[in-house]
């Protein structure tokens, strides 16, 4: 009987710490054991995450995980007393307006001691419990996948000590971060990151990213080796009801996620004041719910504004829950945030609002990857993040649809096929099984 391969993930968030940073690689774990591949998780035994994972979740079971301590300076500056909190892993704390002096003291260290990031003890606990994975499992291949970046660090060590090839997984940028735009790093520090991504670059055997342009002047020797696997949809998660949703009574606009300083949505914002000056008697017929983390600064302009339309913050939801308020929706907000390299964004949000037939309403560059993807697959509308008039008269369109009770459904279609995760999957399972070859 043939061997199944065996791969090797290292990712700081995994199960039942649930959040964005566990979906993408939660899929390709799903997906990869259905190509007959056998998965061994290496961990941290807590992640800083904001929800726990549905429990009936199978990942939960079928996969092998091993979990190293972990130990995280800024948690010695948090004050639970006063629940000021300076924790790192929430960039939030980086565009927050009001930070105490803890904060101040975290955010400092994280730029400038914290190097590449707050969980770079981590590795001091994770290669050596990894050295003995290795040695028990015996895996074919190592896939590290990233935020945070100390991840490919464990993953360099043990593909060094171990001789196994190695695939670097990005997410994100790194010395690209969108937060690095306004929280500059000291020459230094900026310096060291650099020589450290430039390590990780070099040394795995082959690099995917969810998007190109995550790294400036990179070698030829370099650039060959990095393929693009984008961020996309469960298949599975696609509901197989045709009817129709029950009608809302309001028109209802849902957010999902962390909405951070720099993804204030301006044009909706002034959108919203507008329907509120002009057209009272429709305001009162629209509401926004609000299903996240959200900036207090937002939060404050959003109570501000809506006096007629109904506004409400939620905590973070399951994902199941999340799932099946999608296609009841009228409206779904996506905003990507305000960066040099924002245009490069693809976040899991914009395929999860992809497969739930209701419309979208995108903010930010409307040349970037989320926006095309939001046009090619016809699921909704992009606009400029200070395009307060044709944001506002996209949502009286769609309210006056709403209004003739006109029920606009988006098709799945063949543009979207290419972002299921099933797809993504055989790239990745096609790359690793180069690799071990």
């Amino acid at each position: 009987m043939k061997k199944k391969p065996k791969v090797l993930v290292v990712s700081y968030y995994w199960y039942p710490f649930a959040g964005v940073g566990t979906y993408r690689v939660s899929r390709f774990v799903k997906y990869l054991q259905r190509l007959g591949w056998d998965v061994v998780i290496l961990t941290a035994k807590k992640a800083a995450t904001g929800h726990i994972a549905d429990p009936d979740d199978p990942l939960l079971k079928s996969v092998k995980v091993y979990r190293s301590s972990i130990f995280e300076p800024t948690q010695l500056l948090s004050n639970k007393k006063s629940g000021n909190t300076s924790s790192t892993h929430d960039p939030s704390i980086f565009y927050s307006k009001n930070k105490g002096i803890l904060a101040k003291i975290a955010v400092w260290m994280r730029l400038n001691i914290l190097i590449p990031d707050a969980k770079l003890t981590w590795k001091w606990f994770a290669v050596p419990l990894g050295k003995k994975v290795i040695k028990q499992e015996a895996p074919d291949i190592i896939f590290s996948t990233s935020p945070p970046p100390t991840t490919h660090r464990i993953a360099q060590q043990l593909a060094a000590w171990s001789k196994i090839p190695w695939l670097a997984d990005f997410r994100d940028p790194w010395t690209n971060i969108y937060y690095y735009d306004d929280n500059p790093l000291s020459p230094l520090a900026q310096k060291k990151n650099k020589e450290l991504e430039n390590q990780i670059l070099h040394s795995a055997d082959r690099v995917t990213v969810v998007n190109h342009g995550f790294f400036d002047k990179i070698p030829d020797s370099v650039q060959t080796k990095i393929h693009r696997i984008t961020n996309g949809f469960d298949p599975d998660h696609i509901t197989t009801e045709e009817s129709k949703p029950q009608r809302n009574e309001r028109f209802t606009i849902r957010y999902f996620g962390s909405l951070k300083m720099n993804q204030r949505p301006t044009a909706f914002l002034e959108a919203l004041s507008q329907i509120e000056n002009k057209t009272p008697e429709i305001a009162q017929r629209m509401r926004f719910e609000f299903f996240g983390s959200l900036d207090p600064t937002i939060e404050k302009d959003l109570e501000s504004i809506c006096t007629r339309i109904s506004f409400k913050k939620n905590s973070f939801i399951k994902h199941s829950d999340m799932m099946a308020l999608l296609p009841k929706s009228d409206l779904l907000l996506l905003s990507i945030g305000n960066s040099k390299n924002s245009s490069y964004a693809l976040s899991t949000k914009v395929f999860e609002y992809m497969i739930s037939g209701s419309n979208v309403l995108g903010i930010g560059p409307v040349e970037g990857a989320a926006a095309e993807v939001v046009s090619t697959t016809g699921i909704g509308k992009f606009f400029d993040r200070t395009d307060t008039s044709r944001v506002y008269a996209y949502l009286m369109s769609c309210f006056e649809a709403f209004d003739r009770n006109e029920y606009t459904f988006n098709d799945r279609n063949e543009s979207m096929e290419k972002y299921s995760f099933s797809e993504l999957t055989n790239q990745l399972d096609s790359t690793l099984k180069q690799l071990i070859r």
